[in-house]
């Protein structure tokens, strides 16, 4: 009965971090396309609700091997809603920042969104958002009292952090932040993008 315990106690510590982070019983697969920008691996494995904001920060040369400017048509999100967990709110502000990894610089657009369970959401822009070489994309929970919605990430610490709570480094894995466009300027013209992602398609 004493090594039970111990096994149990051993499995919540592996299960949830003091970090506003919960490890998924089992990985969900998240759809992707080749069309959007992304760091996450397209399995999540944790969501998060750590601190006011969350997000991915891009860099262009991470796809491009150059740079070059975005012009951005949506962002996608990816939400779990966990029973022990309860949302205090399902809407937030989808952000696009300019700015590069010491954080953003410049706020582009900030459009109110409702999170679903594990459903991608959208920001769309209508006129498009045009954005430097690096920029960020964040979850602005400011509307909840504890961080909600609660954001997917994946489970592959990658070598360079990418995804941030509230700036600080989530070295977890990547969230599932994606953001559709095409690239600008630079050597990489719309053109030559649109061929790229129609050869993947």
């Amino acid at each position: 009965m004493g090594s039970f315990a111990v096994l149990l106690l051993y499995a919540a510590t592996v299960m949830h971090t003091p970090d506003g982070g919960l490890m998924l019983d089992r990985p969900v697969y998240v759809p992707g396309s080749d069309d959007v920008l992304s760091y996450d691996d397209g399995t999540a494995s944790w969501i998060c609700w750590e601190g006011s904001s969350r997000g991915v920060w891009f860099n262009s040369v991470d796809f491009l091997g150059v740079s070059a400017s975005w012009e951005a048509f949506e962002t996608e999100f990816w939400f779990y809603h966990h029973s022990s967990y309860p949302w205090d709110t399902a809407s937030f502000y989808a952000e696009i920042w300019n700015g590069g990894v010491s954080g953003p610089a410049s706020l582009l657009d900030q459009t109110s969104v409702t999170a679903s369970h594990c459903a991608a959401v959208y920001a769309v822009y209508s006129p498009h958002v045009v954005c430097e070489d690096q920029f960020w994309v964040l979850v602005n929970t400011e509307m909840s009292a504890g961080g909600w919605p609660s954001v997917l990430g994946d489970s592959t610490a990658p070598p360079v952090v990418h995804s941030f709570c509230d700036m600080v480094p989530w070295e977890l894995g990547d969230f599932l932040i994606r953001t559709d466009g095409w690239f600008l300027g630079g050597d990489l013209e719309a053109s030559t993008w649109a061929g790229i992602k129609a050869l993947f398609d």
